[in-house]
């Protein structure tokens, strides 16, 4: 959903409630589907134990997303399966709200993250994964995204649409990266 005000915090509960029985547009898959673009962006963020436990609790925490100026609703939102959440965000001259979906939550020794899914209503259809790895030596986190336009806009945007999916990408790596080094917040 477009507008050009900040939608307020009952009409973005209201959205994301409206979703919660809605199928997520796409499932992910090893393999995006015909139609499908695939990126995956990557920084490290640390090293050692220590910086993956903190990035661990900033995945966690929506610390990445936060720090890209994304608001997440339920601002405590768990990564659980099945867990679906609003998103809102500012673009040049617009407000967008969206919903996702997590799909996928991974809890390994040296591997921690998850996928959410785009669910109806969101400008793209597709996935994305935020993912950390190497808790024994430099750990890195990686954001993958699938997707493909959903609107007329987004596909009118075309390269300018696929510049600001970049730019929040690399506000997530960023701003993870910012909050593992300032200590708590």
């Amino acid at each position: 959903m477009i507008g050009v005000r900040r939608p307020t915090p009952g009409r973005v509960e209201a959205y994301r409630a409206e979703r919660e029985a809605m199928a997520p547009t796409t499932t992910p898959s090893p393999e995006p589907a015909p139609g499908y673009r695939r990126n995956t962006f990557s920084r490290v963020i640390g090293s050692g134990p220590a910086d993956f436990d903190r990035g661990r609790d900033g995945l966690q925490r929506w610390v990445a997303h936060r720090r890209a100026a994304v608001a997440v609703v339920p601002a405590d939102a768990a990564l659980v399966e099945g867990t679906t959440v609003g998103l809102v965000m500012r673009q040049p001259g617009i407000w967008v709200l969206a919903s996702c979906r997590i799909t996928t939550v991974v809890d390994e020794p040296d591997r921690f993250g998850f996928v959410y899914a785009t669910l109806p209503g969101h400008l793209v259809d597709g996935y994305e994964s935020f993912f950390i790895t190497g808790a024994g030596g430099e750990v890195t986190f990686e954001v993958s995204m699938v997707s493909r336009p959903a609107s007329p806009l987004v596909r009118l945007a075309g390269p300018v649409g696929r510049h600001l999916q970049r730019r929040a990408v690399g506000a997530y790596l960023s701003g993870l990266h910012a909050w593992i080094h300032a200590g708590a917040s």
